[in-house]
């Protein structure tokens, strides 16, 4: 399941078949970005990565190590899922822990193997997530979370068709741009229960 279904878009503003599903679904991924982003998701970011090869049966799955830029609380039998991550291949692909050689990092197994292209440590840039899989759908049920990713969609689709990223009123006044940092405080209001206090430093 996710924050926004496209029926539900399409429903919401009114265009039917208008434009493409693939356009439609680019505007739901990226709300559904920016809203899961600020909520608490015991979530930490990569920095360092690397991996051996996929292993031959019996065993299964690839070993990856990586390092976390803070301190983690996982524990070797957790499932985890990769998020967000710059190189392909990586994005959520589900984990377990095997060991935890420090508090910054961690050695998981892949539930399935995969040829991730990287066999040395090298850094990620940007930034990658990792998160704890029971943490992965856990908002798709709380109506004030899907009801904020459903209004950030509507303000990036209206970003996207209106002139200039602004949209105008029939005497010519431009509205707000929606696309700006008040784009996540709109909707902060109703997400205040869920919202992670780490994401809002910096």
């Amino acid at each position: 399941m996710a924050l926004v279904t496209l029926a539900e878009l399409k429903q919401t503003l009114g265009i039917g078949d208008l434009y493409a599903d693939p356009i439609l679904e680019q505007v739901i991924g990226t709300a559904e970005s920016v809203v899961l982003s600020m909520l608490t998701r015991d979530r930490q970011h990569i920095d360092q990565v690397c991996c051996t090869e996929a292993f031959t049966p019996p065993a299964t799955g690839t070993q990856i190590r990586f390092r976390t830029v803070r301190d983690h609380d996982y524990k070797v039998g957790q499932v985890i899922r990769f998020g967000e991550f710059p190189r392909a291949g990586f994005a959520n692909k589900v984990l377990t822990v095997i060991e935890v050689p420090a508090d910054n990092v961690v050695i998981a197994q892949a539930t399935q193997p995969f040829n991730p292209g990287e066999f040395d440590p090298t850094p990620v840039i940007p930034n990658a997530v990792v998160y704890r899989e029971v943490a992965a759908d856990f908002y798709d049920d709380i109506p004030e979370v899907r009801e904020a990713a459903l209004a950030i969609a509507v303000d990036v689709f209206q970003s996207r068709v209106a002139p200039g990223g602004q949209t105008e009123a029939i005497d010519f006044t431009p509205g707000p741009y929606r696309l700006g940092r008040s784009m996540f405080t709109r909707v902060s209001g109703i997400l205040k229960r869920w919202v992670d206090p780490g994401a809002l430093v910096g």
